[in-house]
């Protein structure tokens, strides 16, 4: 039996949880452990798998101690964005497969550290960046690998949404929470110590020295969709602006933004764009555009040549669902069950791309000025 134990059985913690106890039944796996500094978030987690085994879990407060328990074969990593890199590190080295929520990791050193852990470790190492694991966004990889659109020249990812308080508490929310209810040294991590608060335990995805808000949360997963459909492992430079449009609230990060990215390490050259507003709804889009036609996903699916004037435009034609595909938890225990770290859909090496990309906009986002990655250093600087 694969023993499954997860860090951090929050609200999407649990939703992965619940998705492995689902299809952990096909794969001989069970979720026998859970890890949280939140004295809530561990009731309720052992709850949840009495019920759905009948057994009595293990439960920790402190991740040092599930891996030092020595009781586990892989881990689920669904902790604060910050906390992922180091956390991801001290699992495959502990001898663990994981399952690694994104983004990989926020800030680049650790990032870097984490990747050559899991390389050098050889553990199955899965990344959340689940638009890889949909039929139809891994049918777009196949037509565009096939030439359908041509030489790729740009990609647009427009992801609006109307949100102005996305990821705030409410007042009573926050002053539900207690210092003696949660572990604020173990949230903290590397981070420098600081006032226990619960803003920023409730709210981490609003305060910059925990996440980047918009563009950990969101472009990741936007950018992971360019780079799987473009074969591109991360920019060579990233530009971004933002602000506060219409939030009033506690935030520091902004709720719009826009980022400029130059790709061509793999050889093709393109631009590629991506930006979010949480004040208007209105436009969600995702395009690879080539020199023969475009891929239209996320809102539509289709190839199309329309606005091409060339007897070498695409042809107009769906997007199908790709037969054969899994549920991303699915592929992982797959990979794991088999030993095969070829067959992810989402490796650690596509989470490093996409943590690149996100890092390199949010110090473009705070130094405004453009950022550029140098892959043989692996560093990032102002140029």
């Amino acid at each position: 039996m694969i023993r499954v134990g997860i860090v951090g059985p929050g609200g999407r913690g649990t939703a992965v949880m619940k998705e492995c106890i689902e299809f952990g039944g096909k794969f001989n796996a069970r979720v026998v452990a859970a890890c949280d500094i939140w004295n809530a978030r561990r009731d309720a987690a052992a709850k949840l798998l009495r019920e759905s085994y009948g057994t009595e879990p293990r439960i920790y407060s402190r991740y040092d101690d599930m891996l030092a328990a020595r009781e586990l074969d892989a881990v689920i990593i669904a902790t604060p964005d910050h906390l992922h890199a180091r956390m991801l590190q001290a699992a495959v080295e502990a001898g663990l497969d994981a399952y690694c929520e994104k983004p990989m990791g926020n800030v680049l050193g650790e990032t870097n550290a984490a990747l050559d852990a899991v390389k050098r470790t050889g553990r199955i190492v899965q990344i959340g960046t689940q638009r890889r694991s949909y039929p139809k966004y891994r049918a777009a990889m196949r037509m565009i690998q096939e030439g359908r659109i041509g030489q790729i020249v740009r990609a647009d990812v427009i992801w609006n949404e109307y949100s102005p308080f996305r990821w705030s508490r409410k007042e009573d929310d926050l002053k539900a929470l207690k210092e003696s209810d949660i572990n604020w040294k173990e949230f903290l991590g590397s981070k420098p110590d600081r006032p226990f608060d619960p803003r920023i335990y409730r709210s981490f995805r609003l305060f910059r020295d925990f996440s980047s808000g918009i563009i950990d949360q969101w472009m990741t997963h936007g950018i992971d969709v360019v780079h799987m459909l473009t074969g591109e492992p991360y920019p060579m430079t990233a530009y971004t602006e933002g602000y506060n449009a219409i939030s009033k609230d506690y935030r520091e990060n902004p709720d719009t933004i826009e980022c400029v990215l130059q790709y061509g390490f793999g050889g093709r050259r393109f631009m590629a764009t991506y930006a979010t507003c949480l004040a208007n709804a209105a436009g969600k889009a995702t395009r690879i555009i080539g020199t023969r036609g475009a891929a239209e996903v996320e809102d539509v699916w289709r190839i199309t040549g329309k606005g091409v004037n060339s007897p070498e435009a695409a042809k107009d034609e769906p997007i199908p669902d790709e037969p054969g595909v899994v549920h991303h938890m699915a592929n992982w225990l797959d990979c794991v069950r088999r030993r095969d770290s070829a067959g992810l859909y989402c490796d650690a090496s596509a989470g490093y791309g996409h943590s690149v990309a996100c890092i390199m906009a949010t110090d473009s986002l705070w130094a405004g000025k453009r950022m550029k990655f140098d892959p043989v250093r692996r560093s990032i600087t102002e140029g």
